[in-house]
């Protein structure tokens, strides 16, 4: 029997083994699906640069468009909410070059902003996490890298850069360039990109006071990418980076609504808001050190910042977050591997200085250290972790209140046949009390109960993986989640006040012969919780059932690829306990397809010129994502929208 190959956490295969460069032939980039070994079950889908170039995608929307458990709201930017196998925004994060927060300035916006030009790769962790993947990884995260220099420079090249420029039909522009070189051990890249988007119109039957647009939905964002690099050879390399996303234009008040919906449009209260997210980033990458045969670790500094000028002043609220991270491999008879480190994170809330009236700060700091075995027992792989967490949290009433959490995780791979795997884990994580929101603090007392300790998470789960002669793939799984201790707030009071169960399963298939390919994924999870207290809105948001599909032929003369890409989501029915409101909340069900064609004019990957028409029959719907008011003013969906980019890397 052919000796199955040895694959490590998921962490480091999403994000490290297989990056493409820019010139890779597409039958090496385009891997669908990365087999984790290091923690059954979880398989991931990763997307490059390069992919993302041969796209019209300006968010991170219509990058993970295809894949169906996860779903993002209406909207542009922060309007946006995301979840992840129906979980919501106060249980998932996005890291970014392992930098990542819990905290958030205000419950109306999405908490999420990262700008998907400036992405190495990117990919999505499902499910409570293994004890190596980090604090607070209790329901999933999207984790991406940043591109450095030489991922886009060619072999024999020490200097160049890349442009490129896009329009939309539905009012919005888009363009973007970067630059970037080596000598030496050295290299270096500066990267921009600006996005513009103009008040969007959804599909065919909208309509509202104010007209065929959504009010206020426009806006202009701006990415920024600066890495200096030194390797000192091919296995160590020191670099620092500092990226920062703007967006910036008139909001509504409350982003995930317009009111003009139901003839209210005075409660849009709309007003100019500009949201910055700096991030600054130390970080050492090397291997084969003796003993330690890989060492990932970095120390970072995370502001996010809300401004909203006005004759008044500038109001502005901050979250600031310091974190560091040291994660260490070592190679055990040429066989094993054991992984163990420590994990640091220390947020502070910092409300608008000009008309606060409660002056306690909020701050919070988790700790976390871990071992995990990856033990190769062929045909077995077996993973056991242990992973202990603290955290200490002060509150605006001068309060305090800290704990510890020991969590365990295995996990299980039978390789039946080289083609063939059964797999199973069952995973423990926690995740602290999260802070109160920066944009209310100042102004509001927040208590909490004596005994408020952190959540905890299980997750078990088992799937399979099945290969074709690298033609057919077919993976699914099944998995049964429980958090207890879940944090609610009722009266400006925190305490432990539920218990939250979600169960589902995932179906994927992927077909290929010669420059035809097709692909379908299913999703279905359906959280439940026991208490009213909590603001489901924030922690889950059950979806219904989605199905991604995909048609698509690679000519080679002239080099152009032409494909459909539907998602279809299916009715569903919860009852809501929101802040203000409860009862049933129905969400229709709604296809929508994309057409799309990626044209290389040069047959070589330097030069994309893309169209699309993304939702061609003009479909109206509302995303189950997004926030749902019991009298429907939460946003649509964008209408039919075309299309056309170009890229050059010179």
């Amino acid at each position: 029997m052919k000796k199955p190959i040895f694959r490590l956490s998921l962490l480091t295969m999403s994000l490290v083994a297989g990056f493409a460069r820019a010139d890779t032939p597409p039958e090496k980039a385009e891997l669908p699906t990365v087999q984790v070994k290091a923690e059954a079950t979880s398989s991931t889908r990763r997307i490059t640069t390069k992919k993302i170039d041969e796209t019209t995608a300006t968010d991170m929307k219509e990058v993970l468009f295809n894949e169906p458990s996860v779903s993002f709201g209406g909207g542009n930017a922060t309007s946006q909410w995301l979840t992840i196998r129906g979980m919501g925004q106060d249980q998932i994060d996005v890291k970014v070059d392992n930098t990542y927060s819990d905290s958030q300035i205000f419950h109306h916006n999405g908490r999420f902003l990262f700008d998907p030009e400036l992405v190495k790769v990117v990919a999505v962790q499902k499910g409570t996490g293994s004890a190596s993947v980090g604090i607070g990884a209790t329901s999933g995260a999207i984790v991406a890298q940043t591109v450095n220099a030489k991922d886009l420079l060619r072999d024999g090249q020490n200097v160049g850069f890349k442009v490129g420029a896009g329009v939309s039909s539905n009012k919005g522009w888009n363009k973007n360039t970067s630059v970037y070189g080596r000598a030496g051990g050295f290299d270096a890249l500066l990267a921009g990109n600006w996005v513009t988007e103009r008040d969007y119109k959804p599909g065919k039957g909208y309509s509202s006071v104010t007209g065929d647009r959504i009010n206020n939905s426009g806006l202009s964002q701006r990415g920024l990418l600066g890495k200096i690099g030194y390797s000192f050879n091919e296995d160590n390399r020191l670099s620092l980076s500092h990226r920062q996303e703007r967006t910036y234009g008139e909001r509504n008040l409350r982003e995930e609504f317009d009111f003009a919906q139901r003839n209210n449009t005075a409660n849009n209260n709309p007003r100019y808001r500009i949201l910055t997210q700096d991030t600054t980033n130390l970080a050492y990458d090397g291997s084969n050190l003796g003993f330690i045969s890989k060492i990932n670790t970095n120390v970072y500094k995370k502001t996010d910042k809300r401004e909203e000028p006005s004759d008044k002043g500038n109001a502005t609220t901050k979250v600031e977050t310091l974190g560091a991270n040291l994660n260490l491999d070592s190679r055990l008879f040429d066989r094993h591997t054991l992984k163990y480190g420590i994990n640091w994170r220390n947020q502070k809330t910092k409300p608008n200085e000009a008309t606060r009236t409660v002056f306690v700060n909020e701050e919070k700091t988790d700790v976390g250290a871990y071992v995990e075995g990856i033990w190769d027992i062929h045909p077995v792989t077996l993973t056991t972790g242990l992973r202990y967490d603290h955290f200490d949290a002060e509150f605006s009433s001068g309060q305090s209140v800290s704990d510890g959490t020991l969590n365990p995780s295995v996990g299980l791979i039978y390789d039946v046949t080289p083609n063939f795997s059964l797999n199973s884990s069952l995973n423990y994580a926690s995740r602290s009390p999260r802070l109160s929101e920066a944009a209310l603090i100042g102004g509001r007392v927040y208590t909490v109960d004596s005994n408020l300790k952190a959540e905890r998470s299980r997750n078990a789960e088992i799937g399979f993986n099945y290969r074709w002669n690298d033609a057919l793939k077919l993976e699914g799984s099944y998995f049964d989640q429980k958090i207890k201790d879940v944090q609610a707030v009722q009266n400006r009071r925190y305490f432990n006040g539920g218990t939250l169960k979600n169960k589902g399963y995932e179906l994927a298939a992927n077909y290929q012969w010669r420059g035809f390919k097709a692909r379908a994924g299913m999703a279905y999870n359906k959280p439940k919780i026991n208490n009213t207290g909590i603001d489901s809105i924030m922690t889950f948001i059950p979806v219904g059932r989605t199905w991604t599909t995909g048609l698509s032929y690679q000519f080679d003369h002239p080099k152009l690829e032409i494909g459909w890409r539907g998602r279809f989501v299916q009715r569903t029915n919860h009852e809501a306990y929101q802040r203000g409101s409860g009862g049933g909340t129905a969400r229709p069900g709604y296809g929508v397809n994309d057409i799309y064609a990626n044209w290389k004019p040069t047959g070589k990957d330097n030069f994309n010129v893309n169209f699309a028409v993304n939702n061609v029959g003009n479909k109206y719907y509302k995303p189950h994502t997004q926030r749902e008011s019991t009298n429907g003013n939460s946003l649509p969906e964008v209408g039919r929208d075309f299309r056309l980019s170009m890229n050059y890397r010179f």
